[in-house]
């Protein structure tokens, strides 16, 4: 039964992690995309006759509630699962991470020091934020002992619903959906006018 457990960890791990690549990596690609999207909608706007200073005047109250509304979906899908601070979860596991790659346990002149240093801030880091494929992805790196991979592998599982409800709000951007049109001008319009629609209630 501990075998399976660890397999299960191990594969769990790996999951997580392809998800958190790919996390960051649409990231990447939206910081572009944002830019660009801004630009198109801008030109689009001015090209198709549409007053967007007009309509953001007379939308103002429509498009606070909207920015509301989206800023406490962004605090949902990016906040914790887990919130119960009289209890801090993992604490043992924490404390193995401490013991083993502590900076202060090695001298500066260690070349081992800044990569323990490193570690140990995204093991602390993670700890406090619960964001546990964080702190195993640590646990795993440096082999560190885990007393309960039922309660590791239930915490993980938790990560990559996080990370997925993340990556599934990233492609639901505009942003996205626009870069996604490539050259496509109709489908690209298709989107700008389908953003009108939403921020402003514009329709054709």
């Amino acid at each position: 039964m501990m075998m399976r457990e660890k397999l299960k960890f191990k594969k769990l791990l790996s999951e997580f992690r392809t998800l958190e690549y790919e996390y960051y990596y649409n990231q990447e690609v939206l910081r572009d995309a944002h830019e660009y999207f801004e630009n198109y909608y801008l030109k689009w706007c001015d090209d198709n006759g549409v007053d967007l200073t007009k309509l953001q005047e007379e939308k103002k109250s429509k498009v606070a509630n909207i920015i509301q509304q989206n800023t406490q979906d962004h605090i949902d899908t990016h906040g914790r699962f887990e919130t119960n601070k009289k209890k801090i979860k993992h604490k043992e596991v924490f404390r193995s991470v401490a013991r083993k790659i502590h900076p202060d346990r090695i001298g500066q002149d260690d070349p081992r020091y800044e990569d323990y240093q490193e570690a140990f801030k995204r093991a602390c880091r993670a700890t406090e934020q619960e964001e546990w494929g964080e702190l195993f992805d640590v646990v795993d790196k440096y082999e560190i002992e885990i007393p309960d991979y039922d309660e590791a592998n239930e915490s993980i599982a938790k990560d990559i619903e996080r990370m997925g409800e993340k990556i599934k709000s990233q492609k639901m951007t505009y942003s996205w959906h626009l870069q996604n049109c490539e050259d496509d001008e109709v489908c690209k319009s298709r989107v700008v006018k389908a953003f009108l629609n939403y921020m402003f209630g514009w329709v054709e």
